[in-house]
């Protein structure tokens, strides 16, 4: 609370004044005694106590000195500190991904965010109009179009709740700048009276397209304390014995070293004694758990959870499902002879191989993966696809020959490929050049071209080797080992995934899962049962159906005329979302973070509250007068 008047309260010099006046009002009463001489004590103890005896039983004196005291408040003009400078068209956006979720502030950030949201439809002006956006899936997320009708705000803001996917800010700055600059949008007419707010833990990715657009922040969160899983994999060893192997990544985003154990169970029973960690502050570590192949386990679902109470409990667990060891057919269309390559494919357990000429190629043939080396076929199959020296072209992308050295400048640090492969001492004496798709994601670098890349398009994946692998005249990539037949390896197991009905049956929060059925014609319904144990029916079209609402970490189930088809887990595994940093509201790296838990570089402006000092006063005012004639009466 502020004062805009303060010099006000040099009223209180009558304060004493009404005190004096109280004491040398004249108050004589008559009584009857029998004798002087029995209220001589009595008479003596009040003369020398007369200032205290006057403050006896008297209710007036402090209601008149309690009266002046709310009237020089009011005069001071007392008014509190709000956030104001709303447009005609304010446009307010509530992030509610999942780092929103922590409880650093006592509740969550999106609980405290709404109390954000609410105070701004006070504020808002009679011929004001607001809408609502929350940051969860494009299409869904305008909560509530313009409107001045507060209690349709409130209702919106009210039903926001928090999703685990990453914020769509692009989507969303996309829309609030149609609504910014184009005139007559929806019932905006003038441009330049609309506003943006944005209240969010993280202003540090917005978009392009948010830089014509004047937002004003309203940042939330006071720590980072907190532990997440931020990688999670479920792998078969590539030697005997089979086990799986379960690879558990977790990451310190505190500023103190944190203790902890890492629990790992199958469908809520522990088979494995918990890993105790310490962990220093923004730090990373990585635990290896075995489990043997197991018929049992085929088909249940494996999760590591961290016993560690922190402001973020979604990351602190993840979930996999078993499955029995894969087999995929391989078709090796080649006229070499290359005992590397023959050599990998055939000590592969998961690999059923089979070789033909380019000549004797009539099609996929009902194999999973097909391998072209050095040959294009025209027109390309819909199977998955691995190219070795596409020296011909790809119908997708144009292809130059380069026979000069080419030197490895880096590989892709994070790709589930590329999982304890290094290839940095790559060497190539001749390679093709191309010019990488949009959808193309590079595995090896060079300082002219992608070297090895992968993709996927129109639900076909793709890995191409710009080289020939295994002459050794051309590359030294067949003796390197293991990341040679580690790569090949999980190349295939990458491409082999999609033949599974449910694919990927392991994604991040927010990524899309196929699910794939041989006689589409003869099923009636398809619902998914989310881990809030909701049930939502997908529309059948064809034999590959999309679903995309991976909102919510946990296992979902799918059904197929209501009997279980299969299951997948969702997990955060996003080290921006579990980052709960206070966030930094101005362009400058360098300046000192706000240490209020809510901070905003909306403009603050005075709501002057004197009227409520003046309501008070009166009623004092009345009690007095009550209190006064009873008194009167009374006597």
């Amino acid at each position: 609370m502020y004062f805009l008047n303060p010099s006000a309260f040099y009223l209180l010099a009558f304060l004493p004044i009404v005190v004096l006046l109280h004491f040398l009002k004249l108050r004589r009463q008559r009584y009857v005694v029998p004798s002087v001489m029995l209220w001589l004590e009595a008479i003596e103890d009040m003369k020398a106590n007369v200032p205290f005896q006057r403050l006896r039983n008297s209710l007036l004196l402090p209601l008149q000195v309690l009266f002046l005291l709310v009237v020089v408040g009011g005069v001071a003009r007392p008014a509190l500190r709000q956030f104001g400078g709303l447009a005609e068209q304010s446009i307010v956006i509530i992030d509610t991904s999942a780092s929103m979720g922590a409880t650093d502030l006592g509740k969550t950030r999106l609980d405290v965010a709404k109390g954000e949201a609410l105070k701004l439809i006070n504020q808002l002006g009679t011929d004001g109009q607001m809408m609502i956006i929350d940051t969860s899936r494009p299409l869904h997320n305008i909560r509530q179009a313009f409107t001045s009708d507060a209690e349709k705000l409130r209702q919106a803001i009210e039903n926001l709740s928090v999703v685990h996917t990453p914020p769509t800010l692009k989507a969303v700055f996309d829309s609030v700048a149609v609504y910014a600059s184009v005139p007559g949008a929806q019932v905006v007419q003038n441009p330049d009276a609309v506003g943006v707010v944005f209240i969010s833990d993280n202003f540090g990715a917005l978009p392009n397209s948010a830089s014509p657009v004047q937002i004003r922040k309203i940042g939330l969160g006071n720590r980072s304390e907190n532990i997440a899983i931020v990688q999670f994999s479920v792998t078969r060893a590539l030697t005997p014995p089979n086990r799986y192997q379960v690879l558990v990544g977790v990451q310190s985003f505190a500023d103190i070293p944190k203790e902890f154990q890492i629990q790992l169970g199958i469908e809520g029973k522990s088979f494995f004694a918990d890993e105790s960690v310490v962990l220093p502050p923004k730090e990373t570590t990585s635990t290896l758990f075995f489990l043997e192949d197991d018929e049992r386990f085929y088909g249940q679902v494996v999760t590591a959870r961290l016993d560690i109470d922190d402001d973020l409990p979604v990351d602190n667990v993840a979930s996999a499902i078993l499955h029995p060891p894969p087999k995929w057919k391989v078709l090796l269309v080649s006229d070499r002879n290359q005992p590397p390559l023959s050599a990998i494919l055939k000590t592969d357990p998961h690999v059923i191989l089979n070789q033909v000429q380019p000549s004797d190629y009539h099609g996929i043939g009902g194999n999973d993966i097909l391998i072209f080396d050095q040959f294009v076929p025209d027109p390309l199959p819909e199977g998955n696809i691995v190219f070795f020296n596409p020296i011909g072209g790809l119908p997708f992308m144009p292809i130059q020959e380069n026979s000069q050295p080419t030197q490895v400048i880096g590989q892709h640090p994070t790709h589930e490929v590329m999982r304890d492969v290094s290839l940095i001492d790559l060497e190539v004496k001749a390679s093709v050049r191309v010019q990488l798709p949009l959808w193309g994601i590079p595995l090896i670098e060079t300082n002219q071209t992608p070297l090895i890349w992968l993709g996927e398009q129109d639900n076909q994946k793709v890995v191409v080797f710009g080289f020939d692998p295994f002459d050794l005249d051309v590359s030294n990539f067949a003796t390197s080992i293991p990341s040679a037949p580690i790569l090949m390896s999980q190349c295939l197991e990458w491409l082999g995934a999609a033949t599974s009905p449910i694919r990927p049956d392991l994604v991040k929060a927010g990524e899309p899962v196929r699910i794939h059925l041989e006689h589409i014609s003869e099923v009636e319904r398809i619902t998914v049962q989310t881990p809030d144990d909701s049930v939502q029916e997908l529309q059948v079209r064809d034999s590959r159906i999309v679903f995309t609402d991976t909102t919510k970490v946990g296992v979902y189930t799918v059904f197929v005329d209501d009997e279980p088809f299969g299951r997948f887990a969702v997990n955060l595994l996003n080290p921006q979302e579990s980052d709960l940093s206070p966030p930094e509201l101005g362009d400058d790296p360098n300046a000192a973070i706000d240490p209020r838990p809510v901070r905003s570089n909306l403009p603050e402006v005075n709501r002057e509250i004197w009227g409520y000092a003046a309501f008070l006063a009166l009623l004092l005012l009345i009690v007095e007068w009550w209190v006064y004639h009873q008194n009167r009466g009374f006597r």
